[in-house]
């Protein structure tokens, strides 16, 4: 498994940390030792009025900070992650993030950088949280088979892996954020978990 070591030094952390990071809908999974769906919490940032509060028993919808500036901006993101974090992890924990998407273009591109740069740096300071990146293709490969899967095969295969039809728990009519981004965060923090029993 192709994965990205930025920190060592953590044994048999308690609590595996997935995040799906982003700019408009970031997703976070947490999860203990013993993945499961129904024990996972899921955790999302959105604009959407809709999808803010509790979704089932373990999914919960967060609105965005209003800014002024970009640097701000990804300060409210990478505090409301770390808020997540602190107040769900367990002793020490690890967390994995998505590496970046080569499918990315323009000044976007920068902007995500800078607001998943300012999270690694936050994470790089906390004594009780490690973190690694995982590649986006390992983490649809786990998923589905397949290292180029799209958005609906990810669906269909953790519809299959979890028995849960989040398009009907959100009432979509269509793959979209935030049910696409919980999708993400599960499959990391899964990636992470096993890579992390491999480790033991």
């Amino acid at each position: 498994m192709t994965m990205e070591k930025t920190q060592s030094g953590q044994t048999n952390p308690k609590t595996i940390i997935g995040i799906d990071y982003s700019l408009n809908s970031p997703a976070i999974c947490i999860a203990g030792d013993n993945f499961d769906f129904n024990k996972c919490s899921f955790h999302f940032l959105t604009s959407k009025k809709k999808h803010i509060g509790q979704f089932g028993k373990n999914i919960f919808g967060y609105e965005h900070k209003e800014y002024n500036t970009p640097i701000e901006r990804f300060t409210n993101i990478s505090s409301w992650a770390l808020d997540i974090i602190h107040k769900h992890k367990e002793d020490t924990a690890k967390a994995f993030i998505e590496g970046y998407s080569f499918g990315s273009k323009g000044q976007a591109i920068f902007q995500i950088a800078e607001n998943c740069g300012i999270l690694k740096y936050r994470l790089q300071m906390s004594p009780t949280i490690l973190y690694d990146t995982v590649v986006p293709s390992v983490v649809k490969k786990y998923a589905s088979g397949k290292g180029n899967a799209d958005k609906q095969l990810m669906y269909d295969s953790f519809k299959e892996h979890t028995k849960q039809d989040l398009l009907k728990m959100f009432d979509m009519g269509k793959l979209n954020n935030p049910v696409t981004d919980i999708i993400d965060s599960y499959y990391i923090a899964k990636v992470g978990y096993e890579n992390s029993k491999s480790e033991k």
